[in-house]
């Protein structure tokens, strides 16, 4: 079990550092099996093990996106990470997508529907 969990590590090497270095100012929290992290921004983020929420409504949202992460290894950031964060600010501080919905992106569509399929099992038990 150590080792596929250093293997899914360096898998995931690059989130892993940036979730670690800004995890460090947040408060550790767990909810469903899930660990994530609290902080004051209203904004949230998953990077690899690392489910940074402004609010906790979105941690299954969340944690689909960790598992895209887990898929995607090291080309996270360039197809879900970097589009998300664009999609995002495009969504929060401009006009020109103020009528399409959130979950209408790919990245954010799919990170939808793996934390969906996490959130069922809780609902029936298999947390």
């Amino acid at each position: 079990m150590m080792v596929l969990h250093f293997i899914l590590v360096l898998w995931q090497l690059p989130q892993e550092v940036i979730g670690f270095i800004l995890s460090r100012r947040c408060i550790k929290c767990e909810r469903f099996g899930i660990p994530y992290y609290r902080w004051k921004l209203g904004s949230s983020i998953s990077l690899a093990d690392f489910r940074i929420l402004g609010n906790e409504s979105v941690l299954f949202h969340e944690y689909g996106h960790s598992l895209q992460s887990m898929y995607l290894g090291p080309l996270y950031l360039l197809v879900i990470g970097l589009p998300s964060l664009i999609w995002c600010a495009l969504k929060s501080y401009t006009k020109l997508f103020s009528n399409t919905d959130y979950l209408s992106f790919y990245t954010e569509r799919w990170a939808e529907h793996l934390g969906r399929k996490k959130a069922l099992g809780v609902s029936q038990g298999h947390g």
